[in-house]
């Protein structure tokens, strides 16, 4: 599925009869040296307690939905263009969509760029947009696609997959009115960097622009892992690979020989190299900077899709950072397991809640369970003025609560709450009561700092039926309103 789909690399349920005979470091509870090793003991529900509604509660209503628009996924403006949100639609259109009335208009089509997507879900595509800050006068904006690998048949099984692509676009009228202009074709593209994927999966694929003064000029770039499951050699593929290939010693997310499992930052205008930001990231899908221009702070959050058990948000991202995986699942240690478990792709497994250790790794400032959602969509801090009591907060949203289901969660996270995670989940909140009835697949912020969430009702890339919704306190008048 998308690329926040790989959470269907849970298969949860299979882990829970699974135990695996290793030693415990004794600095973690475990066995002293001279004590035989004892099995590691899988946690079925490592946060028993589940998300409640919060003090703020709004409401989503609909802006653009349907009429071509199938999987959005990311929402963002562009320099001189006020009341537009551009939103990035995985199977290839780029919309220019007003942000009054609703009318979409589509500005670009990368279909013809990307590798043919399974219909009924994949993680590949077109997966982020962002504009230069000097847009207006430059005409410049990046986009990532899923593109092949020349001379290699395109299919979800190949090994190695495809090549996360980031292209280079000059709008030659920056300036024109992005609700009535024609499409850009691929030949006003050229390509800064390829990373070759070795499976279909865990691809990030997020673009934004830092905004801070020594930043902002600098293009950030999330990466996911590789894909397949555990981050290891061997393991089996979620569409037919195997065994999964580019995975070597500990792990793309946790060596800096490769760009995998990273945030990427460069600057595109002067190089073609990036460099590593953070590194120890499973699927960072989606990340943003805290608006300096709209009285932010300029630091970088994410949200990094887990595997079997756990949903993260990381906070103020740090040059140079660990962020764990796959030592760790959010803060719990992780065990890769083997490579093979009765045809399953996964057996890895969290068995220990340890925050602060191992050291040197750092800890999300939010985390979730399965019994929540399987998949975490990264958003925004909001900055916007209509919504003055959420100023400051980090938005964010989860797929669904099941791969079929279609109940996606917007919610928002408050660092200094201290509730007993057997009582309910700490530091998560609903912002929108309960589940939407929709997959959520993206959030959106506009050059206001007024946010959208991004959905569709199939949760695949094969249906007409995408959904683009404004975060309000209160729909409006006979509008169609989730709440």
């Amino acid at each position: 599925m998308h690329a926040h789909r790989n959470a269907r690399r849970s298969f949860t349920a299979l882990l829970f009869s699974a135990v695996f005979v290793l030693a415990i470091p004794a600095s973690l509870g475990g066995a002293g040296a001279s004590d035989p090793p004892r099995p590691l003991e899988p946690i079925g529900d490592p946060i028993s307690g589940h998300i409640d509604e919060g003090d703020i509660q709004l409401e989503l209503e609909t802006l653009a939905e349907e009429d071509g628009l199938t999987a959005p996924n990311w929402g963002t403006y562009a320099p001189g263009a006020p009341g537009v949100l551009f939103v990035v639609d995985q199977v290839g259109p780029l919309w220019a969509i007003d942000t009054e009335s609703g009318d979409k208009n589509e500005i670009l089509d990368t279909a013809p760029l990307l590798v043919p997507l399974l219909p009924e879900g994949d993680e590949r595509g077109f997966l982020g947009v962002a504009f230069h800050p000097d847009f207006e006068s430059n005409g410049l904006f990046y986009t990532m696609t899923s593109e092949p690998i020349p001379g290699a048949p395109s299919t979800a099984d190949q090994q190695p997959n495809h090549l996360a692509t980031l292209r280079e676009w000059t709008d030659p009228n920056p300036t024109a009115d992005p609700m009535t202009r024609t499409p850009l074709a691929p030949a006003d593209s050229r390509v800064l960097l390829t990373i070759e994927e070795p499976q279909f999966n865990h691809n990030g694929g997020a673009l934004f622009f830092g905004t801070r003064s020594d930043d902002r000029n600098l293009l950030y770039i999330t990466t996911g892992d590789g894909g397949c499951a555990d981050d290891q050699n061997g393991q089996l593929g979620l569409a037919g690979e195997g065994p999964c290939i580019s995975h070597e010693g500990p792990g793309n997310a946790q060596r800096l020989d490769n760009l995998l499992g990273k945030i990427l930052r460069m600057d595109p205008l002067t190089s073609t190299e990036p460099e590593i930001y953070a590194y120890g990231f499973r699927n960072p899908f989606r990340a943003s900077s805290d608006r300096m221009d709209l009285g932010g702070t300029g630091e970088i959050w994410t949200a990094d899709v887990g595997q079997n058990n756990i949903e993260e948000v990381n906070a103020r991202i740090q040059q140079g950072g660990n962020y764990g995986w796959a030592v760790k699942e959010g803060t719990f240690q992780f065990n890769q397991g083997g490579t093979e478990l009765d045809g399953f792709a996964s057996d890895g497994f969290v068995f220990a809640n340890t925050p602060g250790q191992p050291a040197g790794l750092i800890d999300p400032v939010a985390q979730y369970d399965h019994d929540e959602g399987v998949a975490t969509i990264g958003g925004f801090v909001y900055r916007g003025s209509q919504l003055p009591e959420l100023r400051g907060t980090y938005v964010f949203g989860d797929y669904s609560d099941g791969f079929n289901s279609g109940n996606g969660r917007v919610m928002y996270v408050v660092e200094d709450d201290r509730a007993d995670p057997d009582d309910r989940t700490p530091n998560v909140f609903n912002l929108v009561n309960g589940h939407i009835n929709l997959f959520v697949l993206g959030i959106g912020e506009d050059m206001n700092g007024e946010l959208y969430v991004l959905a569709n009702k199939s949760g695949g890339v094969d249906d007409d039926e995408g959904v683009v919704m404004k975060l309000v306190r209160e729909c409006s008048g006979d509008a169609d309103c989730r709440d």
